[in-house]
């Protein structure tokens, strides 16, 4: 997030939030289980289920509650999450929604 951090406080907004992450985290891993080549065939992309629970609650302290200099710990499942996240902040390029894992 960039030094001059603002905080949505509109639930409405949030919730509209909520709704293009959990779009876009459940596409991270459906690209990663359907489109992906892995050459054995098995999936790696992952469970919708693992990072539709933490929706709510990332997108709350992201876009709500964090400020530049504070740090959260991740857990692996919720990468999608944390990637539909990063996109949205623009911090990090949409080439990557449908490589990372």
């Amino acid at each position: 997030m960039s030094d001059a951090q603002h905080h949505v406080t509109d639930t409405k907004v949030l919730d509209e939030i909520v709704q293009r992450v959990l779009w876009l985290s459940t596409r991270i891993v459906d690209a990663a289980n359907r489109e992906r080549v892995t050459g054995d065939g098995v999936k790696v992309g992952g469970h919708q289920a693992s990072s539709a629970s933490m929706v709510s609650a990332m997108v709350a302290l992201y876009f709500a509650h964090l400020d530049a200099p504070d740090k959260v710990s991740v857990k692996p499942h919720a990468s999608p999450v944390f990637h539909a996240i990063q996109y949205l902040l623009g911090n990090l390029d949409r080439s990557y929604l449908t490589r990372l894992r």
